[in-house]
């Protein structure tokens, strides 16, 4: 790759990231910062004064509040799990990285296949993610995956291959990505609808998402046409912003 496409390829990826960058830098709290603490006054329990100042938290109110009294327990709001704190939102820090650290036994920076068995979805990616063929996962390892992305997007991007990418193979090249994550999620949904419906009657009642906690939850929220079931048009999945 010559200097000036390497140049251009940083200052497209720049470009593309930089609104991601600035929404995240504006809506994550800053390093080392507490939790927000629902529970103002100590009481031991959550009014719906306090959710109020937790938007999401105060969404699922009515549905967390199981004994209708207007508060939340300890019993009832929601714990942290799967990545998210007790507001619902995704926290800083665990994630990817948390399972290295704990699949990294020998404390030596790295993931041998031997330690990546200990965690089954790890192991059967281990290959891909050994982007150097050493028998370990590693920084290395991202950077040089993060490198390959970045070639393959350039190379497809860059249509009439002339080493330059336009204004218009970047547009493109956006607006083809958007449409391939939109297919993805129309699939995953229709596979996740279809498990959900028991009955392959093409909806889910309330019964059959009972089985599926998130669903559940916002069951009523989800209905829009309030009939008592969930149609896959009430649970198409939104295209990315």
């Amino acid at each position: 790759m010559t200097r000036n496409k390497t140049l251009l390829v940083v200052a497209v990826l720049t470009a593309l990231a930089a609104g991601t960058a600035f929404a995240a830098t504006q809506s994550a709290p800053a390093a080392g910062a507490s939790r927000p603490v629902l529970d103002k006054n100590g009481d031991g329990v959550v009014d719906r004064a306090e959710a109020a100042a937790h938007p999401r938290l105060a969404e699922r109110f009515d549905t967390l509040d199981k004994n209708k009294d207007g508060k939340l327990s300890a019993e009832e709001r929601p714990h942290r799990r799967h990545g998210m704190d007790g507001g619902g939102h995704r926290r800083g820090h665990g994630g990817h990285g948390g399972m290295m650290k704990q699949l990294d036994t020998d404390g030596d920076g790295r993931i041998s296949k031997a330690e990546a068995g200990k965690q089954p979805r790890f192991a059967e990616h281990f290959a891909r993610m050994d982007a150097n063929g050493d028998g370990y996962v590693d920084a290395k390892d991202r950077e040089l995956r993060g490198k390959q992305r970045r070639d393959e997007w350039f190379a497809g991007a860059d249509t009439d291959k002339d080493g330059k990418l336009t204004r218009a193979e970047i547009d493109t090249a956006d607006a083809n990505r958007r449409a391939q994550f939109q297919q993805r999620m129309q699939a995953r949904g229709a596979e996740r609808f279809a498990a959900a419906d028991a009955n392959k009657d093409g909806r889910i009642s309330r019964d059959e998402a009972k089985g599926k906690s998130r669903l559940a939850e916002r069951f009523d929220q989800l209905d829009a046409n309030k009939d008592g079931f969930l149609s896959q048009d009430e649970l198409k999945p939104r295209s990315p912003r």
